[in-house]
């Protein structure tokens, strides 16, 4: 998921290598903030202008409580800033290759729900592949207030500066602001963790996270999954390129019930990797021919 993009994938993560640098004084707090608030908006508004590849590891993810491996899955994923054309193509499986029908059979099905979309809008045809300006907007509010929810979510304290990777960073931590009421998906699973987070202090961006549950988490009004206090989520941010910086690997492991009464275990990690920027804003970037040409199909 990279997004939905999980824009909670903004969270938390790291392990810091000791600190340094604390005889200068931490900026100002809150135009750091903003700062860093401003770079995860920009990201969130490029998110759909750039294909990637997703691995997916399932390292222990068992609803029935036995311990074991769900194996590894490669995915090339193609934005729109419209859900439904969203495409997430199963390339891979534990490091072989998806046959050619599977494919055939994917694509197949995500090419009947375009035409379906398109005939609701009552559109006949791509037109190009060119992004409707209104479709591109709507997908950079959407993120942008998931982004807002999770940050009025928390409270934030700058603590310290440190050395994280070889880069001078400023230590953020939080923790729920009791008194918030966040409004979306992102924004109340933000107000279960409590952490701290590792931002480049030269380009405002975060690079690692790090959350911990201070409670348990419910799913579906806790009849679909509840996940137990102490489920641990750490993300990664990296640049890609173009100013532009985004996740390249979130974990999460957690314990807990699924369908009330069966034991839960989650334990899986996801690598984003291979960005490439599209050639323009498209609402189905996987039927644009420039595109399609650069997708590799092999695992990696």
């Amino acid at each position: 998921m990279k997004s939905p993009v999980l824009v909670f994938g903004i969270w938390v993560l790291g392990f810091v290598a000791g600190s340094h640098g604390q005889d200068r004084p931490l900026p100002d707090a809150d135009a750091f903030y903003r700062s860093v608030r401003e770079n995860l908006a920009r990201a969130e508004r490029a998110n759909h202008l750039y294909t990637y590849k997703e691995r997916r590891t399932d390292i222990h993810t068992n609803p029935f409580g036995r311990l074991g491996t769900g194996g590894e899955s490669l995915y090339e994923v193609y934005p729109s800033p419209v859900r439904q054309l969203v495409h997430r193509r199963l390339v891979g499986r534990n490091g072989q290759a998806v046959g050619a029908a599977e494919l055939t059979r994917q694509d197949r099905e995500y090419r009947d729900r375009v035409a379906e979309v398109l005939r609701e809008r009552g559109v006949t045809d791509l037109d190009g592949g060119s992004l409707d300006e209104a479709d591109a907007q709507r997908a950079g509010e959407r993120r942008e207030r998931a982004i807002n929810d999770v940050i009025e979510a928390l409270d934030f304290t700058l603590k310290e500066r440190t050395i994280y990777n070889g880069v001078p960073a400023i230590v953020i931590t939080f923790s729920p602001r009791p008194d918030a009421r966040p409004m979306t998906r992102q924004g109340r699973t933000a107000q279960h963790f409590a952490g701290t987070i590792w931002v480049d202090e030269r380009a405002a961006e975060v690079m690692h996270l790090q959350a911990t549950s201070i409670g348990d988490i419910s799913y579906g009004l806790g009849i679909v999954a509840r996940l137990g206090k102490g489920t641990t989520a750490t993300v990664t941010r990296q640049p890609i390129g173009d100013g532009v910086w985004m996740p390249t690997a979130l974990t999460l492991s957690g314990r807990g019930r699924a369908v009330l009464f069966r034991r839960l275990a989650l334990d899986f990690a996801i690598e984003w990797f291979d960005y490439r920027r599209l050639p323009d804003d498209l609402l189905a970037p996987f039927l644009d021919a420039r595109v399609h040409r650069q997708a590799s199909t092999g695992p990696q």
